[in-house]
């Protein structure tokens, strides 16, 4: 079923009427210029109080600067704690990649040891060492890779002490 015309005209008379009822609230300001030539009638013995909380106000703005930079300083401890803790997983990762390929290098040893004593079959030895040997080079490949992204920590962690440090004597001013 189709709406009348009328009934369709009368629903977007009311939300024009609705919508064209909306006002803006109005204030009442006096112009800064106004209000300042006014000030500057005032007898300086009944500007005490204004003086006050101008000063309050001034060291409320101060409070308010130096709450900023402290949390300036706390997201830069953060982030430096951040990237500690990945530097030490990072080390720890590194540190078990040197004690894998450790491990395969005495693999390795042990396999030429045997090789070279003619014991075993001379095909599944020479298999088993390149095998090994393969094996070492991936270890080493991962462990240049890790002590490239240790390194990239380091520098990165470098940097942010000396933000830190320079966000420290900000706080302490």
């Amino acid at each position: 079923m189709k709406r009348s015309d009328p009934t369709r005209r009368g629903v977007l008379l009311f939300v024009l009427l609705l919508s064209g009822c909306i006002t803006l609230p109005t204030t009442n300001k006096t112009t800064t210029a106004e209000e300042g030539d006014l000030y500057a009638k005032v007898p300086a013995a009944m500007r005490a109080p204004v003086n006050e909380a101008e000063y309050d106000l001034k060291q409320a703005k101060s409070a308010v600067e130096l709450a900023k930079e402290k949390i300036k300083l706390a997201e830069l401890q953060k982030q430096r704690a951040q990237l500690e803790d990945e530097h030490a997983s990072c080390g720890m990762k590194l540190a078990e990649i040197v004690e894998k390929k450790a491990s395969v290098s005495v693999e390795i040893k042990k396999a030429e040891a045997i090789e070279n004593s003619s014991l075993g079959d001379k095909e599944t030895n020479i298999k088993k060492i390149a095998d090994l040997k393969t094996k070492e080079l991936g270890i080493e490949s991962d462990r240049v890779q890790t002590k490239a992204e240790l390194d990239t920590l380091d520098v990165k962690i470098k940097k942010l002490a000396k933000e830190v440090e320079a966000q420290e004597k900000k706080v302490k001013k």
